[in-house]
């Protein structure tokens, strides 16, 4: 299941530039140095380096271009227009290089300067607002029950093979990605699940990746603070599928939930790629196709009938939440599309008993249940109390909250949904930042209507006043955080994790 390697990495200037057809130019000084790294970070350079000028939102690339000279810097590349600016770097013995734009060089020089490490595994990308983490997790599990030797790449953290690492970013930039992919490989990682943000897609990190597979779980309202307008963020989810159709691998698939407005129009636009564009969902029309009168949703698992190009599927599943039929229908598409056998799939699936902040349940002994999530827009919140609604709970109370300085957008929306779907909500406090916490909980209560609600701005104090009222046969749901250990306040990014706290809670509560 392994594509040929690829060409030994480029060792020169020289080389790097032909391996770039063009996309970089020689302004001035000598192409023929050793490259002995690839840097967008001044402060990394070291003797040898490559280093390429990236403009940032803070801060510019192009102003350390001189220090990086002064480091010893074999090259520094620049873009186009500031190229003769420049030139007078070569006197210090660094070549200056220039291009179009130092994002996309980037991409393209991190990948051939680590040898293009995409090309020596098996590549699954996923985009989309919602579900991306529980496709990783699902199917890596799936890949593992198969044999094959996964990594991941996505929100909580970046693993494989025994090794974790945190995820600052859930799709690094492109050279850290590629330097990522290249130790993966090297340490035998044969299948790479990678989750695509649209920041990711939007900033050239993922450009240079060949992919096999490429997926849209949905779209909804989400970091409209960076994409300005709904159909730019659309936009660049939707590039993933370009990148794809670049892909050097024999054999691609495109795969897209046919259940979603979005995901039909990306369906729309299949003849646009040299490639299968499948879709999954209730669907008619879905190759990939849910029987919807067979989805069991429990709290602790749910189970459903597929109908696939391979056969009839099965699926039992050890975590409950309807949303989570198409992430595990999506995570069972990707395998078959890239050779898994459907029994280790289905095996894989069966396996999967929980992702870290996703429909996380908590039990407690006194006969209610807690479940932490991550659902932090109104689409993902609104799902999750249905999907909760149907577990018929006594009472469902939600406590939930609104990120600072992210898209205010959506936070009368969650307020609405949140009021709406449940019999008490308590508004309270998720990562401020540098808001206020008043002017975030202003913002939701603005959708928010009926008597059903109330505002605790502490996030400890409102999780325990839940637990504290919850009685046997309800249901709390504690939205917002999911996987998250911290919660950050103005400046301070303090120790603060949903899970432990709701579990402190109860105990304390049993012991009453």
């Amino acid at each position: 299941m392994r594509d040929g390697d690829p060409k030994a990495a480029p060792r020169t200037v020289a080389e790097l530039m032909e391996r770039l057809e063009g996309r970089l130019v020689l302004v001035s000084g000598d192409a023929s140095a050793s490259v002995a790294s690839v840097e967008y970070d001044s402060r990394r350079v070291r003797e040898g380096s490559l280093f390429v000028a990236v403009e940032g939102f803070s801060r510019d690339g192009h102003g350390y271009a001189a220090s990086a000279a002064e480091l010893g810097a074999c090259a520094i590349v620049v873009s186009e227009e500031r190229a003769g600016e420049f030139a007078p770097l070569a006197g210090k013995g660094c070549a200056v290089l220039a291009a179009k734009d130092g994002r996309r060089a980037l991409s393209r020089i991190s990948a051939a300067f680590f040898g293009f490490p995409s090309r020596k595994m098996k590549v699954i990308g996923v985009t989309g607002t919602n579900g991306k983490t529980s496709f990783t997790y699902m199917l890596e599990s799936i890949a593992k029950a198969a044999g094959l030797s996964p990594g991941v790449i996505g929100t909580i953290d970046y693993r494989w093979k025994g090794a974790r690492e945190a995820a600052p970013n859930t799709t690094p930039e492109s050279r850290d990605l590629q330097e990522l992919m290249a130790r993966m490989a090297s340490d035998g990682v044969d299948c790479l699940i990678m989750e695509v943000s649209s920041h990711g897609l939007e900033l050239f990190r993922a450009d240079d990746i060949d992919f096999d597979a490429a997926v849209f779980t949905n779209l909804s309202r989400d970091h409209l603070d960076f994409h300005h307008d709904f159909e730019r963020y659309f936009s660049a989810k939707k590039k993933l599928f370009s990148i794809l159709n670049r892909s050097v691998k024999k054999k691609k698939t495109g795969l897209v939930n046919l259940d979603d407005g979005y995901g039909v129009r990306v369906r729309e636009s299949r003849a646009d790629w040299g490639y299968p564009l499948l879709g999954y969902g209730i669907a008619a029309d879905a190759e990939y196709r849910i029987q919807e009168s067979s989805i069991v949703n429990r709290i602790d698992g749910l189970s459903y009938i597929a109908d696939t190009p391979g056969g009839r599927a099965e699926v039992k599943l050890g975590m409950g939440g309807r949303f989570n039929v198409y992430n595990s229908l999506a995570a069972l598409a990707a395998a078959l599309e890239i050779g898994v056998p459907l029994r280790a799939a289905l095996e894989g699936l069966e396996a999967m008993k929980t992702v870290p902040g996703r429909f996380d349940t908590i039990a407690s002994p006194l006969g209610f249940h807690v479940i932490v999530d991550y659902a932090h827009t109104d689409d993902a919140l609104r799902k999750l109390l249905m999907s909760v609604r149907e577990l018929a709970p006594s009472r469902l109370i939600t406590v939930f909250g609104c990120g600072g300085n992210r898209d205010r957008t959506k936070r009368p929306l969650m307020g609405k949904a949140a009021a709406e779907l449940s019999d008490h909500v308590i508004v309270t406090s998720d990562n401020p930042r540098r808001e206020r916490p008043g002017d975030i909980i202003d913002d939701i209560l603005k959708g928010v209507s009926g008597t059903n609600w109330e505002v605790v701005p502490d996030r400890r104090a409102a999780i325990a006043g839940a637990v504290s009222m919850a009685k046997r046969g309800d249901i709390v749901v504690v939205a917002g955080k999911g996987h998250e250990d911290y919660q950050i306040i103005g400046e301070i990014k303090q120790h603060f994790d949903d899970r432990e706290t709701v579990r402190e809670l109860i105990d304390v509560r049993e012991a009453r």
